[in-house]
């Protein structure tokens, strides 16, 4: 006899959508999965709340694809999350940075890797200019530790990924 428990939309979003990507290795599955999420953000992505980390896990897994169609739709709605809803995801911030260094790493795409890196500086310029948005409360906003853990190491590690994983190319430039 199975028990059954509340389940979370949001893991039932990522589940469903993230394991198409993984398991499937046809083009035209993991395009749909990027092209139906890319339709999600265009169109409702005010009604999002706590789908973002969802969101970027999908563009995180199809950032590493060798698809140019795929890689590049899934950039340039991050990049669309980054310009019009940075404030909507910013709970997802550390995914979000996750997700832009997977797309700095990937050594097919090197103009979309520079842009990303790009996307990261001026979240760390967003991060220096306006640190009160990353206070999720009251006591958060007295602690001045609280916004290196919620937003400085979070770029701070994925920069380091990026030093470590990416050709020659990115990290010079």
């Amino acid at each position: 006899m199975y028990v059954y428990t509340y389940i979370y939309p949001s893991r039932m979003l990522c589940n469903c959508v993230t394991c198409p990507l993984c398991i499937y290795r046809a083009v035209t599955i993991r395009d749909m999965v990027v092209r139906c999420v890319t339709q999600m953000v265009s169109s409702k992505a005010g009604n999002v709340r706590s789908g973002w980390k969802n969101i970027f896990s999908v563009f995180h897994l199809a950032a590493s694809d060798t698809d140019t169609a795929i890689v590049e739709m899934a950039f340039e709605t991050t990049d669309l999350i980054f310009r019009n809803h940075f404030l909507a995801s910013i709970a997802s911030f550390h995914d979000a940075i996750k997700c832009l260094s997977e797309f700095a790493c990937n050594a097919a795409f090197p103009d979309t890797s520079m842009e990303a890196i790009r996307i990261i500086r001026s979240c760390a310029k967003n991060v220096a200019d306006s640190p009160q948005l990353f206070h999720v409360s009251e006591e958060a906003a007295a602690d001045p530790d609280h916004i290196w853990s919620r937003a400085w190491f979070p770029i701070m590690l994925e920069l380091s990924t990026v030093i470590s994983r990416c050709k020659l190319d990115v990290r010079t430039r």
